[in-house]
């Protein structure tokens, strides 16, 4: 009763629940990127605004995450990276899907989607814990946990340097793939309620493992 990749591989096999996880990862990709391009490069004319104190010319309404902390942010009308909450919507819809009587997955694609396709260094470093994880406990869910609580502690440690100037500003988008998406706090926020969703939907998986009925994968060896 559960519409995540992991069940879907259980019942249809390893590649149909491949597709579907890939998918579902996607379907949190696409929305995010395409909020950054729409808010970042799609020209905005400013001339027009009253008492904004916005020079005349056009702009994207946000910057880019190079230009975040620099003088020039002061000439566009977004200055935080609002496209991160295209990930609240999408996991909302995943998690409550109106056309499956609002029963749905758990998150982690998700969660997999939006730390693999923005950072490097946030998304796949942690990939390297999930699969020693899951090759330790053959536990999918109990290693769905354990690297959203790791991802988010190495996330929030990262912001943390970064607010408090041990990370340099030029430095903070390093991480990402380019000048293009910000790892700032409102990432952070963005991952720990995604962590927290995923918790929260584990809760019977936690009573199982408890019983000994919690099914293992046995495709890693």
């Amino acid at each position: 009763k559960n519409a995540g990749g992991t069940n879907a591989g259980r019942l249809w096999g390893k590649k149909v629940g491949f597709i579907i996880i890939v998918l579902d990862m996607l379907k949190t990709v696409v929305p995010m990127y395409l909020c950054w391009v729409l808010l970042t490069f799609i020209p905005f004319n400013y001339a027009g605004i009253a008492n904004a104190g916005f020079t005349s010319g056009y702009y994207g309404l946000m910057p880019s995450a190079l230009t975040f902390y620099t003088a020039e942010a002061a000439n566009y009308a977004i200055q935080w990276p609002m496209y991160w909450l295209a990930i609240i919507g999408v996991a909302s819809g995943h998690i409550f899907p109106i056309f499956a009587n609002f029963k749905g997955g758990k998150a982690v694609s998700c969660f997999m989607g939006t730390t693999v396709a923005a950072s490097w260094m946030l998304g796949f470093i942690p990939g390297f814990v999930y699969f020693g994880s899951l090759k330790a406990t053959k536990y999918v869910s109990l290693t769905a946990v354990v690297i959203t609580l790791f991802d988010t502690t190495i996330t929030w440690i990262w912001v943390i340097l970064c607010m408090t100037g041990v990370i340099p500003h030029n430095f903070h988008a390093l991480p990402m793939y380019g000048p293009g998406l910000l790892p700032d706090i409102t990432y952070a926020i963005v991952i720990t309620l995604l962590s927290i969703a995923i918790i929260l939907r584990h809760i019977p998986n936690y009573k199982r493992i408890a019983a000994g009925t919690e099914p293992k994968i046995k495709w890693m060896k």
